[in-house]
C-alpha cells in the first residue's frame, strides 16, 4: 500500500472524527439538568483533591468513574470545560470505533450508517459527563482487541483485551463481567469448533482471564492499602444489590412515549398542523423506535440473511458474525439494570453494526426496496439530529460559574445566589439530587452523599447526613422540590414515599432552616442561626 492510499484510507475516520467532534460541541456547551453528571464530576474533583471513593464519599459508580476524569482534572485544572473536552472526545472516540468495527465485518455503501446512527442517537439524549459513555469506550476497546485477536492470534492481544475488560468494570462493575465472560465463551468455543488443541484454548482462556483478574487484584490492593476495601464492595457490590432496583424497576422502553414523543408533539404542533405534527414526530421517533425493537428486528433480519447461502456464511455461520451477537448482547444485557431508553442506548453499539449489516444483506439482490429503506433512514436520521441541535442551540442564556462558562435555557439564579452568599470551600448540603450545584459554586459537601432519596438510601444514612449537618453547622441548604417526594415517581415509578430515613432529615431541615430563596421549584434555606450573620 503506497503512502498515499494509506492517508487516503484514513480520511473517511479523519472526517467522521471531526463530524463527531463538531456536533456533539453544540451539546457540550449547555448545562443540561441532569443530576448524574454532578455526581460524576464532583466525585471526580474529589478524587483529583486526594479523596478516596466509597470511603470518603459514597456511590455505586466503580472507581474508575472518578479517577478518569480526576486525572484530566489533575492535568489541566478543575474546570467544566475540561469535562466536557473529555466528554466530547471519549465520544467522538467511540464513533470513530464503531466506524472501524464494522468495516471488519462489512465494507460496504452503508458502513458508516451504525455510527452515525448512535452518534445522533446516544450523547445528544445524554450531554453529560457520564460513566456510561466511558465504560462503553473502554468496553468497545476490548471488543476490539478481542477481534484483533481473532485476526492476528497474538496471545498479547489476549491479555490487553483482558485488561481493558478489567477497566471497564471499574467503570461498571457487570458491564465488564459480562464482556469477560463473553469473550471466554468465544475463545472456548470458536476454539473447540477449529479443532484447537486442549492444551492452547486452556492457556488462551488463562491468559485473556489473567489480565481482567490482574486489574481487579490491584484496584483491590489499592483500596487496602488505602484504608477503604470493605467500603468500595459495600458501595459497589453490596449495596446496589440489595437498593439499587428499589425504585430503578421501570418497564422496558420507559420514557419512550412519556418523554421523548411527548415533547415531539408538544415543540411540533407548535409550528405545524394536525395531523402532520403527529407525523413528523412519529418520523423523529423512528431512531428510537429502533433502538427500542432492535433485538426483534436483529434476530428478524438474521432469519432472513440465513434465508441466503452466500449470507449464511458471511454472518450466521461465522466467527466474525457470532462473536459480534455474543459480545453485543453481553453489552446490551449489561445496561439492563434500568432498562429505560437512554439504557437501551447505552448498550446497543454493537448490535446496531449487526442490525444494519444483516439488512443490507437481506436486500443485497433487492436494490429498490433496499434504497427506500436506506433513504427513509437517512431522513430519520437528519430529521431527529437536526431536532436535537436545534434545541441544543437556543440555550444561550451565558451561565458563569467558579468552574467555568456554560449556557442554558435560562438563568440560573440558584446558582447565582450560591455564589453571591458564599465563598469557596464553604459547606452547603444540596437535597436530594444536583450535585452539580457542589461542582459549578465550589461548595463543599458535608456529607458523604449527593444523592438522597427515601426507599432508596438507607435510615442509616439520612441520619449520618443530620449528624453530619449537625456537626459542621452547615449555613445554607439547597433543596430541589421538583425532584423530591411524589415528583420522583415521574422518573421512578416504583418510588415509594414511605421511608422514615429522608422524612427525619425533611424534618430536621424544616426545623432548623428558613427559606431565603425560592424559584423554579428551588428552594434555598439559611440555617436560623445564622440569620444575624448574613
Amino acid at each position: 500500500m503506497t503512502h498515499e492510499n494509506k492517508w487516503l484510507r484514513l480520511l473517511p475516520f479523519g472526517l467522521l472524527f471531526l463530524l463527531s467532534l463538531s456536533y456533539f460541541f453544540l451539546f457540550v456547551r449547555v448545562l443540561w439538568r441532569i443530576g448524574d453528571e454532578g455526581i460524576l464530576v464532583y466525585g471526580a474533583q474529589l478524587v483529583a483533591q486526594g479523596a478516596l471513593p466509597s470511603r470518603d464519599f459514597f456511590e455505586v459508580m466503580g472507581p474508575a468513574s472518578f479517577y478518569w476524569l480526576g486525572f484530566f482534572f489533575k492535568l489541566f485544572g478543575i474546570n467544566i470545560a475540561v469535562v466536557r473536552a473529555v466528554l466530547i472526545l471519549t465520544s467522538a472516540l467511540t464513533i470513530v470505533l464503531l466506524y472501524w468495527l464494522t468495516l471488519r465485518i462489512y465494507n460496504g455503501p452503508f458502513a458508516i450508517l451504525p455510527s452515525v446512527f448512535f452518534m445522533i442517537s446516544g450523547v445528544p439524549l445524554w450531554p453529560v459527563a457520564n460513566h456510561h459513555w466511558d465504560s462503553n469506550f473502554f468496553g468497545l476497546l476490548a471488543a476490539g482487541t478481542f477481534f484483533l485477536w481473532q485476526d492476528y492470534s497474538r496471545k498479547w492481544l489476549l491479555a490487553v483485551a483482558g485488561v481493558l475488560a478489567g477497566i471497564t468494570s471499574c467503570f461498571i462493575q457487570q458491564k465488564g463481567l459480562y464482556l469477560i465472560l463473553a469473550m471466554a465463551f468465544l475463545a472456548w468455543y470458536c476454539g473447540n469448533r477449529t479443532g484447537q488443541a486442549k492444551l492452547k484454548i486452556v492457556t488462551e482462556e488463562a491468559v485473556l482471564l489473567t489480565g481482567y483478574a490482574g486489574v481487579g487484584c490491584l484496584v483491590l490492593l489499592f483500596f487496602y492499602f488505602s484504608g477503604g476495601l470493605y467500603e468500595l464492595i459495600y458501595a459497589n457490590v453490596i449495596w446496589p444489590i440489595s437498593n439499587y432496583s428499589n425504585i430503578n424497576v421501570v418497564p422496558y422502553g420507559f420514557g419512550l412515549m412519556k418523554f421523548y414523543y411527548a415533547n415531539f408533539i408538544e415543540n411540533f404542533q407548535l409550528i405545524l398542523p394536525y395531523p402532520i405534527y403527529h407525523v413528523v414526530s412519529i418520523l423523529n421517533l423512528t431512531p428510537l423506535l429502533i433502538i427500542f425493537f432492535m433485538p426483534i428486528l436483529l434476530f428478524g433480519f438474521t432469519g432472513l440473511a440465513c434465508c441466503q447461502q452466500a449470507t449464511r456464511v458471511m454472518i450466521y455461520n461465522s466467527a466474525k458474525g457470532l462473536s459480534y451477537l455474543v459480545l453485543g448482547f453481553a453489552l446490551w444485557i449489561s445496561e439492563l439494570h434500568r432498562k429505560d431508553m437512554i439504557h437501551l442506548i447505552y448498550g446497543s453499539p454493537l448490535l446496531l453494526i449487526l442490525l444494519f449489516v444483516t439488512w443490507s444483506y437481506c436486500f443485497s439482490k433487492k436494490k429498490f426496496l433496499q434504497s427506500i429503506g436506506i433513504n427513509f433512514i437517512i431522513m430519520c436520521i437528519i430529521l431527529f439530529g437536526s431536532y436535537n441541535a436545534f434545541i441544543a442551540t437556543s440555550a444561550n442564556q451565558k451561565i458563569v460559574s467558579r468552574r467555568g462558562v456554560l449556557y442554558g435555557f435560562k438563568e440560573d439564579n440558584a446558582l447565582k445566589y450560591l455564589i453571591e452568599k458564599t465563598n469557596p470551600g464553604d459547606y452547603a448540603f444540596v437535597y436530594p439530587y444536583y450535585p452539580m450545584y457542589y461542582f459549578l459554586a465550589d461548595l463543599k459537601n458535608p456529607t458523604r452523599y449527593t444523592l438522597l432519596i427515601g426507599h432508596f438510601n438507607t435510615e442509616i444514612q439520612f441520619n449520618e447526613v443530620i449528624e453530619n449537618l449537625k456537626k459542621q453547622h452547615v449555613k445554607y441548604v439547597l433543596w430541589d422540590t421538583l425532584v423530591s417526594g411524589e415528583n420522583l415517581k415521574k422518573w421512578f415509578p416504583a418510588y415509594e414515599n414511605t421511608s422514615k430515613g429522608n422524612l427525619h432529615l425533611e424534618k430536621y431541615i424544616e426545623d432548623s432552616y428558613e427559606t431565603v430563596y425560592m424559584e423554579n421549584g428551588i428552594k434555598i434555606l439559611r440555617r436560623f442561626e445564622d440569620r444575624l450573620s448574613n
